[in-house]
């Protein structure tokens, strides 16, 4: 248990800060809820209390499938400015108040989005004389029954307050999820800028955010912000369709099994899912809801191949300790979330005000988990990166002069092998750099090549690349000019050598002797261009020193 605790801090810290996260919403549900009686003081419940013609008295939350007509009395109960308010789901409503219909809900939607609208929130103008009200209740969909809950008589402002106050908590973590979603997407935006995806952050953002608004529809905020429940519910059901590819694609690139053959069959599934769905709805032979089935196997599907990778990745010992414990907690959470609520939804026919309650739970602590541990995971890459780049300019560069050295300029030719690029060749050399150490020391002699690097790499400046290959040599490979800008470049070496001798009256006059040579890969060499480059230097060198 030691080592456990010793290997594993930052991921019970994790925990930790989730746990304080739910905890704080948990109060603040709780508050709400102890101060429901303050805004539900002229609320009249008539959730109890109905007839049907034989005299049958309901529940109006629990009721038999198929059309049922329903009364109840509204003698005794206040009526000035109050409404009748209610939630329904996937029903048509006639409301009538004393034998007169007064409010009709019956929407015809497009055959692409199916027969369901979903959750929807009635507010219906009472009379203020009535004395009964009727509903006649339809549900849409054969062999269900009519579903309507919350119903009362109150002001339409606390209704719709008190749904806010139930479903904010909800909706402010269902937020929190698409929200580092967001974040998971925008991070690998960054991975593709800077050309590193080796961690799959959009599998992970993408997956938390199809569940974020798929579970933002149990808190009954978006039907009331936008009043198209239909678009919403349709929308819902999507995201469930799509929603089980991500984590297996997430899966199969933490694990390193991109190519596994149940991406392409699950995504196959999916798909078909969707495909399928739309065509009957078109025909109007079936609807995302009645397709409903299909996304529960798929999720199914999904969580076996999801936990078949992990569990093949622990066997073959593919990830680490660290990313193997946080893969099982977050699975295990998730896992035990989704099955909770699809348990839920089957034991009780979909009746259910929140059928999302323990995957948004159990998903907020997946993404979290598996999130935090990602970004770190990240660091760690870029610190790792960034330390293999200094490394690698520090074995192409010459300490001295900050040039690239003999092994960059090897790399060169190389690529120009390869390439079959044209180019020019100057070969330069320091004269008198012997003399200059041997008499006034090493330090005056670093001077001397510094002094010469700056020279060289200013007047070939966008004409190519200064290589410093040696002691007191140097190359330039100029792949972007002619020879005439090569020959200007030389002159302007000359002027600048003459202008450094005069300003700073160094003990030994600054030299750069030099020689150049065009390669044509279709008529030579490099090795030739290079060596005739070498030859017309030793005799520029042999004529300077010749003058002094």
């Amino acid at each position: 248990m030691k080592i456990f605790l010793k290997n594993n801090r930052m991921l019970l810290a994790d925990i930790l800060l989730l746990f304080i996260i739910i905890t704080s919403v948990a109060v603040v549900s709780l508050f709400c809820k102890d101060n429901t009686a303050v805004y539900n003081s002229t609320v009249y419940k008539l959730s109890d209390g109905w007839y049907d013609s034989d005299q049958n008295r309901y529940y109006i939350d629990d009721l038999p499938k198929g059309d049922i007509t329903l009364t109840h009395s509204l003698k005794n109960i206040p009526l000035s400015r109050m409404r009748l308010c209610f939630e329904s789901t996937d029903t048509h409503i006639i409301a009538e108040f004393d034998g007169k219909a007064t409010y009709t809900y019956a929407p015809q939607l497009s055959s692409v989005l199916g027969r369901s609208y979903g959750r929807y929130m009635h507010l219906i103008p009472i009379p203020p004389e009535a004395e009964t009200v009727t509903l006649k209740l339809h549900p849409i969909y054969n062999g269900e029954s009519a579903s309507i809950k919350g119903t009362a008589v109150e002001d339409a402002g606390v209704f719709i307050a008190d749904i806010y106050r139930k479903g904010l908590p909800r909706f402010a973590l269902c937020m929190l999820i698409m929200l580092f979603g967001v974040l998971m997407i925008i991070i690998g935006f960054t991975d593709i800028i800077a050309n590193d995806s080796s961690i799959n952050f959009f599998s992970l953002g993408s997956f938390a955010i199809l569940v974020g608004i798929w579970s933002a529809n149990d808190t009954m905020i978006l039907q009331v912000y936008t009043k198209h429940p239909e678009l919403i519910s349709f929308t819902r059901y999507v995201c469930l369709m799509f929603v089980v590819y991500l984590p297996v694609s997430f899966m199969a690139s933490s694990t390193d099994h991109r190519k596994t053959v149940l991406l392409p069959i699950l995504l196959g599934l999916t798909v078909l899912n969707f495909v399928l769905t739309m065509i009957l709805s078109v025909l109007k032979i079936s609807d995302a809801h009645l397709m409903l089935p299909f996304s529960h196997v798929n999720i199914v599907v999904a969580l076996i191949m999801t936990t078949y990778l992990m569990l093949k990745a622990i066997r073959r010992k593919v990830l680490d300790k660290s990313f193997t414990y946080t893969v099982v907690a977050a699975m295990t959470f998730a896992a035990l979330g989704v099955a909770s609520d699809l348990l839920r939804y089957i034991i009780t026919d979909g009746r259910l005000d929140d059928t999302s309650r323990f995957t948004r739970i159990g998903v907020l602590i997946f993404v979290t988990l598996l999130g935090i541990h990602l970004i770190r995971k990240r660091q760690r890459l870029a610190i790792k990166k960034e330390r293999a780049e200094i490394m690698e300019k520090l074995a192409y560069s010459d300490s001295l002069t900050g040039l690239p050295n003999r092994a960059a300029f090897h790399e060169k030719e190389d690529e120009i092998r390869l390439k079959k690029t044209g180019c020019i060749i100057i070969q330069l050399d320091i004269n008198f750099l012997k003399k200059v150490n041997d008499v006034y020391g090493h330090a005056e002699g670093d001077r001397h090549i510094i002094s010469a690097a700056n020279i060289i790499s200013s007047c070939f400046q966008g004409l190519g690349t200064s290589y410093r290959t040696g002691g007191d040599e140097f190359i330039v490979i100029a792949h972007n000019c002619g020879i005439s800008e090569v020959e200007s470049a030389l002159k302007q070496l000359d002027v600048l050598a003459e202008k450094y001798n005069s300003e700073n009256s160094p003990p030994v006059p600054l030299q750069i002797a030099y020689g150049y040579a065009k390669y044509d890969q279709q008529t030579g060499q490099l090795e030739k261009a290079e060596q005739l480059a070498d030859q017309r230097m030793y005799e520029k060198k042999r004529e300077m020193k010749s003058v002094v």
